[in-house]
């Protein structure tokens, strides 16, 4: 599948490689010697392709699905202001989750508009803001977006931990392109987080080494490093990453709190 395609072109073809792919929906996987059980099932296991190898994966719905539905719902200003300017949509929208501090002033967003996957597996579950208050602003639920795709995926990297000791974490896709997001994403993992040189193809990069490899024109999966390496590095500020980690509890203590009210909005629309 696509998913194991990128792992090898995400450079994780030996044992302890952690990467997350910061796409439309979002993945953190690894590459292990045995499978990574976990008894509430909220991540699972692919067969690597490095022969003998396992991926272990935990993917949600709505990464950069939260992103373009903020940026299409909530940032018409923005989009005025870029074509006047003949500036970025993004840079504008980065510039303002910027001028909010960390947590967004209490505001919690639950990234969770198309149901979720890891490490929920609840079909019902909806997008929510929490907290909002009359002296929020817009940067503020601009933040919170972002803040809580990173909470949703920390959630994940924990499950991970409990089988692997993650030390940093490679990150690829489209959010890796904003520096805004991968200090709000170092801050929330609290580890390092590492770009990659090509952002957007390490489908196609693992697709062609899987095809190297295969036709001898690369003598193994480890020559994946000749294309692709990390460019960049954002380690966590530590004042951050203790406030996100007091507000990692509340986040998860919200969706469960939710769940009864998630039901009855889908058995109101079934009626």
């Amino acid at each position: 599948g696509d998913g194991t395609s990128a792992t090898v072109g995400a450079g994780s073809v030996s044992e302890g490689i952690t990467y997350n792919c910061l796409g439309s929906s979002s993945w953190i996987a690894t590459t292990t010697k045995k499978p990574a059980f976990d008894e509430e099932m909220r991540i699972f296991n692919w067969a690597h392709a490095v022969p003998g190898l396992i991926a272990p994966c935990g993917t949600m719905q709505a990464a950069g699905n939260s992103y373009a539905w903020m940026k299409k719902q909530m940032c018409g200003g923005e989009a005025i202001r870029a074509e006047q300017e003949g500036v970025s949509i993004y840079d504008l929208i980065n510039g303002e989750i910027a001028a909010s501090p960390a947590g967004g002033n209490g505001l919690y967003y639950l990234p969770y508009l198309i149901g979720e996957r890891s490490p929920r597996w609840n079909p019902n579950a909806k997008g929510a803001f929490i907290g909002l208050t009359m002296e929020h602003t817009h940067a503020d639920m601009l933040r919170s977006v972002v803040e809580g795709i990173g909470m949703n995926l920390r959630l994940i990297l924990d499950i991970m931990r409990a089988h692997i000791d993650v030390k940093s974490i490679i990150v690829l896709g489209g959010l890796a392109k904003s520096d805004v997001c991968l200090q709000i994403f170092a801050d929330i993992f609290g580890i390092e987080v590492e770009p990659l040189n090509h952002l957007e193809e390490a489908t196609s990069i693992g697709a062609a080494v899987c095809a190297g490899v295969g036709v001898g024109e690369l003598k193994g999966f480890g020559e994946v490093d000749k294309f692709v390496y990390p460019v960049g590095v954002f380690r966590p500020v530590a004042e951050n990453s203790a406030r996100y980690e007091k507000m990692l509890k509340i986040f998860d203590h919200s969706y469960y709190a939710l769940c009864g009210v998630y039901e009855e909005i889908a058995a109101m629309a079934n009626q």
